[in-house]
């Protein structure tokens, strides 16, 4: 073996060793992912007051649904409730910006709106309605009458409810509001002919939270099924899930039935219409 090989032999074996050693020492630990957020000690809880009875506002004071359960909140948590008034459009802006941490206002949820926030588990099913005046009762008794060429639909503007009416009725004339109110005063003077919203919207009307109403009428067949849940930021993972955990508990021993029949008793009365 002459000088020349054996200096070969020598460097292969030392890079051997230098990659067996290589193997055998320990890999660097990637590093672990930030823990999320820890729960607030003071809850900002969004809320427009427009919406009766999941949110309104009587005498100066907020009232509905959402106030009950965000008050029941602060017990369950161990935590300040604090309600922020927002309006409905700038809710999710507000959460996203940091300036509430969790929206209790009857939101609906849509795969939209779960590209922006994150839902807990539902506290209330719910569905599209058909407000219509009882003179015309008659008229909207069979399936697609809504949707005829004379019949002008209402609804309010940035809801699911505008988006039913959208997808679904081509041949009616749509009409927008800016607010549920409008909506309905226009239907009373017969400006439209039907006013499309939210179940617990013509719940209120027609049947329940001490209703007296004379001209109205609802047409109780649910025209789409959709969730109500709270929505919290998409990194407020330990918050949706002690949340939700909250919903379980006060489903399971009907505080959350004893609310919900406080404000909607006449919502077992609904059926879907397919």
């Amino acid at each position: 073996m002459n000088l020349r090989t054996t200096r070969m032999l020598a460097g292969a074996a030392a890079f051997a060793l230098l990659g067996a050693l290589s193997a055998c020492a320990p890999k660097a630990e990637e590093p672990a992912p930030p823990p999320p957020p820890p729960v607030p000690s003071e809850l900002r809880i969004g809320i427009s007051p427009d919406y009766p009875p999941l949110a309104l506002k009587k005498d100066g004071k907020l009232q509905g649904i959402e106030v009950d359960l965000g008050n029941k909140l602060a017990d369950e948590l161990k935590v300040r409730v604090k309600f922020v008034e927002l309006k409905w459009e700038d809710l999710i802006p507000a959460l996203r910006g940091g300036r509430i941490d969790v929206i209790m206002s009857g939101m609906s949820v849509t795969e939209d709106r779960r590209r922006l926030v994150s839902f807990t588990q539902p506290f209330l099913h719910v569905g599209q309605m058909a407000l219509i005046r009882k003179a015309d009762q008659k008229k909207f008794r069979e399936e697609g009458a809504l949707d005829r060429p004379k019949v002008r639909i209402g609804f309010h503007n940035d809801t699911t409810g505008e988006a039913f009416v959208r997808d679904t009725m081509k041949k009616a004339k749509l009409v927008g509001f800016a607010s549920i109110d409008k909506g309905i005063a226009a239907l009373r003077r017969k400006k439209i002919d039907v006013f499309v919203h939210d179940a617990p919207t013509i719940w209120r009307i027609t049947g329940g939270f001490g209703s007296k109403e004379k001209q109205l009428a609802g047409r109780f067949e649910l025209l789409t099924d959709e969730a109500l849940a709270w929505a919290v930021r998409t990194e407020d993972g330990e918050l949706r899930e002690r949340l939700s955990a909250a919903l379980a508990r006060w489903k399971a021993d009907g505080q959350l039935d004893r609310v919900l029949d406080r404000w909607i008793p006449v919502r077992k009365e609904t059926v879907p219409l397919r």
